[in-house]
């Protein structure tokens, strides 16, 4: 029902609650996917620093150390049969092994 003078008053407060149903509902699924793409992403770089890690061990015999990455310190320390990084994820400190074989 439009006239002249542009929208009534019932169909701005149905527009109005139509996109604030839309936003309270969209607004939490964006917040879960960013959590869990930057928690992927945290992993990843973790995976890269025992890459690293593996290389200093074999090359300059490095137990332990820390790099940084995008302001966040990983962790790294040798325990043989296991490299094992410790970092800091979204909502907990977070620890990623793996074991190593001869």
């Amino acid at each position: 029902m439009r006239n002249s003078n542009g929208f009534s008053w019932p169909e701005t407060i149905l527009a109005l609650s139509i996109t604030m149903i839309i936003a309270t509902t969209l607004l939490p699924l964006l917040n879960t996917m960013h959590i869990q793409l930057e928690e992927k992403k945290r992993k990843y770089h973790a995976s890269l620093v025992m890459h690293e890690a593996a290389k200093k061990y074999i090359t300059e015999n490095s137990w332990n150390g820390t790099m940084h990455i995008e302001q966040i310190a990983y962790v790294y320390k040798i325990d043989l049969p296991q490299i094992c990084v410790h970092y800091e994820g979204m909502r907990e400190e977070k620890t990623n092994c793996i074991t190593v074989s001869n």
